[in-house]
């Protein structure tokens, strides 16, 4: 099953039948919500042309990927891209290892190779690729464990020995914290929760914030810009879902948690907390979306569930918010990318099973579903008429996702390809036409 192509087409918001295969059928439900006042045409803050897309449109050719196994080792949840060794090749990096290309072999950042066991957690979940201090060499950021300081890797130059580690904030608040350009300025910025000590996570002064490097000095503390009021919704150790986007259709990204929204103001004040809207953006999550949908000149908003079934797309109409399922076949869909991966211009996306996310035991220990298989998918986005139906592709059915991953060209073919680093090891899915 794995390596192979398989679509079904899962229909919204109409009943569809799915083939006798599938044994089920889907019905997109519908929950009302607050209306949120907005021009009827959406600007974007994060513009559709700036999510992954293949520069080489499919126009129907069969699209499959090739599937190489860079480690069987657990190493990291998150995954980073990036030209770390200065060659011209876009290596890949798993926590503080990484594999160069064309052979990918290991390298370590760190003097000890990190290896975790995949009955616990890694202290990686999540990881960039960037050049933070303007040298021309690519750098690193680490999330670890939930709570815990967050660092980046200063890269070398081709230099023996360990990466210099730099501090960057005490606490790394939210399972899925974002780096992202959230001010359109065409920087990127940390988004999470953050707090005073991580021997106190969740004490009384977390709040959601954007973390910005100091021109002057990268190394050292990154300025915090709180934009929550103490203890406000999203900045707890273990929650879970963030993301960025336009809400209103005005050009300002807002920051989405699964319970809502906060509204950016017209001129950022640190000293003052953003709105919050309160919204049904469904359970738990993993990275949340804001882009339209269905074409209807409204931004919607993408969400999976980290930890049980369903991925959803949450519709704003005139009337409020109405909830559409995509998906309910495998759980724990604890990482989501929004990728064209056909080339056509549409924003689909990336998205499978984080295996063995709370371990492998059952409820309560574990999630539902946990031992199922750590399935890959891709789900490409087609439109009519303000409908949206996502035709969903399988990409490989042994190894999944985890905490954060990369939809990236890694070859320099024109084609978005698949890095995922997890439980199960590292791999790289190569896209491929017939």
């Amino acid at each position: 099953m794995a390596n192979k192509l398989a679509s079904r087409r899962w229909a919204i918001p109409v009943l569809l039948s799915i083939p006798a295969a599938a044994g089920a059928l889907w019905l997109a439900n519908s929950r009302p919500q607050s209306a949120v006042a907005g021009p009827p045409a959406a600007k974007y803050a994060v513009p559709l042309s700036s999510f992954p897309r293949s520069t080489v449109p499919a126009n129907g050719r069969k699209i499959h990927f090739k599937k190489t196994v860079l480690d069987t080792k657990f190493r990291s949840e998150g995954v980073a891209v990036g030209d770390f060794n200065h060659d011209g090749k876009l290596d890949i990096a798993a926590g503080p290892v990484y594999y160069t290309a064309p052979d990918w072999k290991m390298h370590s950042m760190e003097e000890k190779v990190s290896e975790y066991d995949p009955h616990n957690y890694s202290h990686a979940f999540l990881c960039w690729a960037d050049d933070l201090n303007g040298d021309g060499w690519t750098d690193l950021i680490v999330v670890g464990f939930p709570g815990e300081a967050v660092y980046w890797y200063e890269n070398p130059k081709g230099a023996p020995g360990p990466w210099p580690k730099h501090f960057i904030a005490p606490v790394a608040n939210n399972e899925s914290p974002a780096y992202v350009d959230v001010d359109g300025n065409g920087h990127r910025s940390l988004l999470m929760g953050v707090a005073e000590s991580s021997k106190n996570p969740n004490g009384p002064e977390r709040c959601m914030a954007i973390l910005r490097p100091d021109p002057a000095d990268p190394t050292k503390p990154w300025k915090i810009q709180r934009i929550s009021k103490p203890g406000g919704p999203g900045a707890d150790q273990f929650w879970h879902g963030l993301g960025i986007g336009s809400i209103r259709g005005n050009g300002r990204n807002d920051i989405v948690i699964h319970t809502g929204w906060f509204e950016s103001p017209a001129e950022s004040n640190a000293d003052e907390p953003w709105k919050f809207h309160p919204a049904d953006f469904g359970p738990n999550c993993a990275q949340m979306y804001v882009f339209d949908i269905n074409g209807d000149g409204r931004n919607d908003v993408l969400s999976s569930s980290a930890h049980e079934y369903g991925i959803w797309w949450h519709e704003q109409t005139a009337d409020g918010w109405k909830t559409h399922e995509i998906d309910h076949s495998f759980s724990q869909t604890h990482s989501l990318v929004v990728a064209d991966i056909a080339g056509d211009g549409l924003p689909g996306f990336v998205t499978g099973k984080r295996w063995w996310a709370h371990g492998p035991a059952l409820p309560p220990h574990g999630d539902p579903g946990s031992n199922e298989p750590s399935v890959l998918y891709w789900y490409e986005l087609q439109r009519k008429d303000s409908h949206a139906d996502f035709i969903r592709h399988e990409i490989d059915d042994h190894s999944g996702v985890g905490t954060q991953f990369q939809v990236i060209d890694v070859n320099g073919d024109g084609l978005l390809d698949i890095v995922v680093s997890n439980k199960h090891g590292v791999f790289l899915f190569e896209q491929e036409r017939d």
